[in-house]
């Protein structure tokens, strides 16, 4: 009888795969794949909580506590929103209110249509000019480039010491 090498090492080779997948079956796969959470969501939610790295057993918690985080500051965000838009209109109403009646009533004070005009011009001083954007900018490109030259003879004065003289 011939003995068959290539079937004894099928066997063997079988039993061995066999063997690690019994023994697979009874670990925890969840707690051995990494999941690659962004920084800043682990720095919002519970930066002391998740040290380490975070496996898929950790990734539902993680998931209902970034919902919660979202969820809670969109709420307080759009709440803060409200109470600013309604203090605005409220503001604004008072200003409207304010001006209507002293432009109604204006022409009964001496001076006060004069006195309207000029607020209103003063008004006028505060508007953007035309082309102000354009000048802002460039005047903030010449800064820039400003400060760039001066680091630049920072830079060369510090590389090129001067020599003592003797």
């Amino acid at each position: 009888m011939k003995t068959d090498i290539a079937f004894y090492c099928m066997i063997c080779i079988t039993l061995l795969v066999g063997g690690f997948l019994v023994s697979a079956q009874g670990c925890d796969l969840q707690s051995m794949v990494k999941v690659d959470v962004p920084p800043p969501v682990i720095e919002a939610i519970a930066p002391d909580d998740l040290e380490g790295d975070i496996t898929l057993a950790d990734a539902q918690r993680v998931w209902e506590d970034w919902t919660n985080y979202v969820q809670t500051n969109t709420e307080r965000l759009r709440s803060a929103i409200d109470d600013a838009n309604d203090r605005y209109y409220a503001l604004a109403s008072i200003i409207d209110t304010g001006v209507s009646i002293l432009g109604d009533h204006a022409g009964a004070f001496p001076f006060g249509a004069v006195v309207m005009s000029g607020l209103g011009v003063l008004t006028g001083l505060f508007l953007k000019r035309p082309a102000e954007d354009k000048r802002v900018a460039s005047e903030k490109e010449a800064s820039y480039n400003a400060g760039l030259k001066t680091g630049a003879n920072i830079a060369d004065a510090v590389k090129a010491p001067e020599t003592p003289s003797a």
